[in-house]
């Protein structure tokens, strides 16, 4: 069962792996990145951040689809991390499970505006997280369990693009 799944550019690393550890009490990590599934240097930085006892895999999007749909994973709870709202978007196309949707840390770059604190959005990243929005996802913002958590529909209203 997917518990939540997280946007976080940097996939995994400690905030995210032992934070949000103690608020969702996962069994399993599945990384649905293409890119991070294609890179053997960036998954052996990933895998040092797994906290002990927690399964991991590093997929492309549709392999983690396939592996999310295996029946053995229906027994625990798997935190699933993406890169960026597209690739959430592909996934939950190739999946049933809707869970909710953790928007938690997209990096400063050039043609990208300040969303919410560590999240920083393009235009294409808006498009998509609008159409898991109008799909009927729940998108939540928030860094860390620690902070107040946002409605993304909220901050929505405030910027354009």
């Amino acid at each position: 069962m997917i518990v939540k799944i997280r946007i976080d550019d940097r996939l995994l690393h400690g905030q995210v792996a032992y934070s949000w550890k103690s608020a969702l009490s996962y069994d399993a990590i599945v990384i649905a990145s293409d890119s991070a599934a294609n890179d053997d240097i960036r998954k052996m930085a990933i895998k040092l951040c797994c906290p002990d006892g927690v399964k991991l895999a590093i997929r492309s999007i549709s392999d983690a689809a396939t592996l999310l749909k295996n029946p053995k994973l229906s027994s625990m709870k798997v935190f699933v991390i993406c890169p960026n709202p597209e690739s959430v978007h592909d996934l939950l196309q190739l999946i049933e499970e809707r869970p909710a949707v953790n928007l938690g840390g997209m990096q400063m770059e050039p043609n990208k505006v300040l969303f919410s604190p560590a999240v920083y959005v393009n235009k294409e990243d808006i498009e998509y997280l609008d159409k898991l929005v109008a799909s009927g996802i729940r998108v939540e913002v928030q860094e860390v369990p620690s902070k107040s958590m946002k409605d993304y529909s909220s901050l929505r209203n405030k910027i354009s693009l």
